[in-house]
């Protein structure tokens, strides 16, 4: 599925809303305004000659394109166009007469053959200004006669990385001529269908599209939704106590709902992880983060030590970025003011700055290096509200880029967010923040605070939600992954299907194995009839260390004690993902349509790892509820057929 679906459904909402003046008011486009984004280079299965081009409106108002040109660089074809692209809408070039597609009516037809071997197309206005091209066929295949459909349609068409081979279904091929993939189980904006207030009640919502159409009677998802509203929500709904642990925070509205209830009296607690600020994959969003960070110590009155303020610790020393220029972006003290300038031990090294965060010390009162990472992304509010899952609090991680996040576009990676009223859960989730803290107060203690491989096993595992069992793990310490395995091994008795980030364990893919084949041994093993489904972030889909690897039966490039390659005899139908961003979620659904067997969801922060089970600071859920599970299965099964995989009738 491609975003300039998504973002046509989000601005034709956004027009519809305000009486709809978008879709009668024409403007002038700029670069990638309209943009290419899907060729039929090879033609249709009908004749290769039946080739089509698709355009784009990125933008919010509808938009002329008399006088403009598309053009190959050779010559042929050479189109003039005319006509009007409806605000986030379509236009469909089509070859030598309007039946190519036949379930769409052309905008224009058009003579010239485009060449297998690649072509660059030029969009240009009527006064020849460039707005958009295409200089290789980057995806799509002759074969099967699958166009390439581009990911993100704010992104330059000249990137390989931009475009994918379609995997939809049109009458002639595979494609989605005008209609950007998406299917009728994805209506336009945000969806939300179950949402209850009450104790006991469990929300999940999803960022991206799911499948209401594979809904239980009455339990279609939420969906298309804007998590950061979700969490604001829910941290303007606290009275007395608000716990937040974050891997990253960069969106200034969470920042100032923090920040107004500290001033209302209620305590305001935030663990936040450190980065080694030389890395330069941190560097510039660590500065943003320890800017905001600074915001949140210094309260609505701007000064430290006073009783507005938000209390702040991490598991490693962090410092104030000292740029005025900076300071000055964030209407903080050009220079840095109430806090002490230090020279401390980090790790193996000696470092000297003002102290903006204080956090966990060694027995001489040295810090631990920040290469470890307090990966949770959750708030436990008023102890009865806890609000987790794979989200990390980032505008890259729901928007995808600041303009995105300024035209409310979710076009961040794909995340999963549970929300459950328990006071049970939040009693289990406080103990755990503790922990980190060091105290159970408004003050942390640097000397008893643990967090990463310090931590111990100091939290039941099993609560009552609403008459659901939940199960909690957390890392390090609680051996997540490994109840995970165990859970899969003895548990599951027909299906697994996950969404995953990252995934090295070898003992969970192994169990998985043996259900799939009946057999733990390299390339050995008959197909048992449990079903395995599961899709990849492509960043991590060829990694020789990856489960992947083996479930696809490929031969790693290397090996290790922990990554032995295992090969699985029958491939699994797993894929690498098709999402427009990272495939951020963490989630395994067992037995997902067998109500009798209880049907369970595993979600939450931590990645299938050694570092995300022994090293990190994360926490994982066991949902046994046929609804919420149901719930993550529509969802699953977006993600699995933009990915290439087979779904079954609803």
């Amino acid at each position: 599925m491609k975003l300039h679906k998504g973002l046509a459904f989000l601005l034709i909402f956004m027009v519809v809303v305000s009486g709809a003046p978008g879709l009668k008011h024409t403007e002038a486009a700029t670069t990638q305004d309209v943009v290419i984004s899907e060729i039929a280079w090879m033609g249709t299965d009908v004749s290769y000659n039946d080739e089509w081009i698709e355009l784009y409106n990125n933008t919010s108002s509808s938009i002329s394109v008399d006088g403009w040109t598309l053009n190959t660089t050779d010559g042929s074809p050479a189109i003039q166009l005319s006509g009007t692209i409806p605000a986030g809408g379509y236009y469909l070039l089509e070859r030598t007469d309007d039946s190519t597609v036949s379930s769409v009516a052309g905008d224009i037809i058009y003579t010239g053959s485009l060449s297998n071997s690649g072509e660059t197309l030029e969009l240009r206005d009527e006064n020849q200004t460039l707005l958009d091209s295409v200089n290789a066929w980057y995806a799509g295949e002759n074969a099967s006669k699958a166009t390439m459909e581009r990911k993100d349609t704010t992104v330059s068409g000249t990137e390989a990385t931009n475009w994918f081979t379609s995997t939809s279904t049109y009458t002639e091929g595979l494609g989605s001529p005008a209609s950007g993939g998406e299917t009728a189980g994805c209506p336009a904006g945000e969806q939300l269908n179950q949402v209850s207030e009450d104790p006991g009640s469990i929300n999940v919502y999803f960022n991206k599209c799911a499948y209401d159409e594979y809904a239980n009677t009455g339990n279609e998802a939420n969906y298309n939704v804007n998590l950061e509203d979700r969490l604001i929500n829910r941290i303007e709904s606290a009275t007395t106590s608000i716990d937040l642990a974050t891997y990253e925070i960069n969106l200034p509205n969470v920042i100032d709902a923090l920040v107004a209830k500290a001033a209302e009296g209620v305590d305001v607690r935030v663990i936040a992880d450190a980065k080694d600020g030389s890395d330069p994959h941190y560097t510039e969003r660590y500065q943003t983060m320890r800017l905001y960070v600074e915001e949140l110590v210094r309260g609505a009155d701007d000064k430290i030590g006073t009783s507005d303020d938000v209390h702040v610790f991490s598991d490693s020393v962090m410092f104030a970025v000292e740029d005025q220029a900076l300071r000055e972006q964030h209407a903080l003290p050009t220079t840095v003011t109430g806090m002490n300038e230090v020279t401390v031990d980090v790790g193996s090294s000696t470092k000297t700055g003002y102290k903006l965060v204080d956090a966990e010390q060694k027995n001489d009162g040295s810090y631990y290096s920040p290469g470890n990472q307090m990966h949770n992304k959750f708030a436990n509010i008023d102890g009865k509200w806890v609000f987790t899952g794979s989200w990390n609090f980032t505008v890259t991680g729901l928007y995808g880029s600041e303009t995105n996040m300024q035209n409310d576009v979710l076009g961040g990676n794909t995340q999963h967010v549970v929300e459950l009223n328990s006071t049970a859960l939040s009693d289990v989730f406080k103990t755990e923040f503790d922990e980190m803290w060091g105290s159970d107060g408004l003050s942390p203690d640097p000397a008893a605070s643990n967090y990463h491989g310090r931590k111990t096993d100091n939290t039941i595992h099993t609560v009552n939600v609403g008459g659901k069992e939940v199960d909690v793990y957390f890392s390090a310490g609680d051996d997540a992954v490994g109840q995970m395995t165990s859970y899969v091994k003895n548990e599951a008795d027909y299906s697994s299907y996950f969404t995953i980030f990252a995934w090295s364990d070898q003992e969970l893919v192994n169990e998985l194995k043996n259900k799939w084949e009946g057999s733990y041994n390299d390339l050995e093993g008959s197909l048992t009839g449990f079903d395995v489904k599961g899709v990849y972030d492509e960043s991590f889909w060829n990694q020789w260390w990856s489960a992947s690897i083996e479930m696809t039966g490929r031969t790693a490039s290397q090996e290790s004690t922990n990554n032995p390659n295992i090969r699985w005899n029958n491939p699994a139908p797993v894929y690498e993902d098709n999402e427009d961003r990272k495939m951020h979620a963490k989630t395994m659904l067992i037995d997902a349509d067998h109500p009798s067997s209880d049907p369970t969801a595993i979600v939450g922060s931590t990645n299938w790892s050694t570092n995300g089970n022994d090293i990190n600071d994360e926490n994982m859920l066991f949902i046994h509820d046929s609804a919420v599970t149901n719930q993550f299965l529509q969802e699953f099964y977006a993600r699995y057929d933009s990915a290439g995989g087979m779904i079954p009738n609803p």
